[in-house]
């Protein structure tokens, strides 16, 4: 079940020196329902102790973790879902052979992936750039908000809007049809990433 609205997508890189599951703690304190564990770096060893403290964490708080990729950390570490990049990996050879139960968020840039991705049983999408982003400058054009609502329109499950959110734009993105929002460079920080988490729920609200 897919009931957030604010998506947070981890860069343990922008929060340091700080350690990840403190900020992690930190948001959660604040609010936060759902965190996609986005450590692409580590292999699945470093990967499994980074997330094996976060998981507990999100438990305690009744929180939701995804696990970006990594089906097998995602499974051993408890996690509710997993999140997959565009068009790579079918959601078929994730549910069907270990039976996972696991909820799945896909990354997509355009309608005939999205579509794809409903079909294949995704739980939700993120839909991205829609506007610049700092973390990934050349990630490719932004698709903006009018693409955005022709999107949402093509499908029947949650649309997270991603790319260059800031809490000023929360509103637009909603009332272009996103279901929420998906945030890693607004909120990833070392010091106030609670403060930037509120203004985001804020807008939210």
């Amino acid at each position: 079940m897919i009931d957030f609205n604010l998506y947070v997508i981890t860069n343990r890189h922008l929060c340091s020196p700080k350690p990840l599951d403190l900020v992690i703690s930190e948001l959660l304190d604040v609010g936060i329902t759902a965190i996609q564990l986005r450590e692409k770096d580590l292999d699945d060893d470093a990967l499994y102790r980074l997330a094996t403290p976060i998981s507990e964490l999100c438990n305690s708080y009744k929180a939701k973790l995804f696990i970006n990729t990594n089906v097998k950390v995602a499974v051993d570490v408890g996690a509710v879902g997993i999140h997959l990049p565009d068009n790579e990996v079918s959601i078929s050879d994730i549910r069907s052979p270990a039976d996972t139960g696991l909820l799945v968020g896909c990354s997509i840039h355009g309608v005939d992936n999205a579509k794809k991705r409903e079909n294949e049983g995704a739980d939700f999408l993120t839909y991205s750039p829609i506007y610049q982003t700092a973390s990934k400058p050349n990630y490719g054009p932004v698709v903006g908000l009018t693409n955005l609502e022709t999107l949402v329109k093509q499908v029947k499950i949650p649309v997270f809007a991603l790319g260059g959110i800031t809490p000023e734009r929360v509103r637009v993105c909603l009332g272009a049809g996103a279901s929420g929002v998906a945030v890693m460079s607004g909120i990833m920080s070392p010091t106030d990433a609670a403060e930037l988490v509120k203004k985001y729920l804020n807008a939210l609200d």
